[in-house]
């Protein structure tokens, strides 16, 4: 498929259109017969023969790629829930209507947690690590390449800053308050990406001990 042209649909400033997520992963669907081998999650299908659950997944992996964090995605999955008047969910094996209860937006949690950990960071990475392996291999890339989705998925981000620094050992929630505070702290060319040493006197104190241990190992990496 990859020597027919197949690649990873680009994304706008970051942005990756949904419409084009899904239809990856259908694609996707077909070259590893989801349908047989992940037929409890991403190749279930409802009644009427759809990919209904494969739907679900590539919302929250298209939140989860650009930048959303777990309270955002969980919120987000439950304000969808009390906008939908035919929203269910699913309890002892049955699927009932939603009504917004405690109970029910506990459900709907604990079902976007297992989503994020089980598919979203296990298999569809998983398959995205195969996919991009095989894209070099069938292009001669010996490196990273552009709009790589396993590393929106590794990284929880699109963004080209984020992914730099959490490839340098920062944490998520540094390479947050970083890229928020980029004009202050980083230096960011086509070329290269270096960190002001201003930093190290930034008022948020975690931050200031996570720069020390990156500028000893990394000094490089500072301008």
């Amino acid at each position: 498929a990859i020597k027919d042209g197949l690649a990873y649909p680009p994304s706008d400033n970051g942005e990756i259109n949904y419409n084009d997520l899904l239809e990856f992963l259908e694609t996707l669907s077909e070259i590893f017969n989801w349908d047989y081998y992940e037929k409890k999650t991403l190749g279930k299908r409802n009644y009427q023969g759809e990919h209904a659950a494969l739907r679900w997944y590539a919302v929250i992996l298209n939140q989860w790629m650009s930048g959303y964090g777990y309270n955002n995605i969980i919120s987000s999955a439950i304000r969808y829930k009390q906008s939908d008047p035919d929203a269910t969910i699913e309890r002892y094996g049955q699927y009932i209507p939603y009504d917004d209860s405690l109970e029910h937006k506990n459900i709907v949690i604990a079902d976007v947690l297992d989503t994020i950990d089980n598919v979203i960071l296990f298999s569809i990475s998983n398959y995205f690590l195969r996919f991009s392996t095989e894209y070099k291999l069938v292009h001669n890339i010996e490196d990273n390449f552009d709009n790589d989705w396993y590393e929106y998925v590794e990284y929880g981000t699109t963004n080209r800053l984020t992914i730099f620094l959490q490839r340098n050992g920062f944490t998520r929630e540094t390479s947050s308050y970083i890229k928020q505070n980029k004009t202050r702290y980083v230096l960011e060319t086509e070329e290269s990406i270096k960190l002001k040493r201003e930093i190290l006197e930034c008022p948020k104190e975690s931050v200031r001990l996570e720069v020390r241990n990156i500028l000893y190992n990394l000094p490089d990496l500072f301008e």
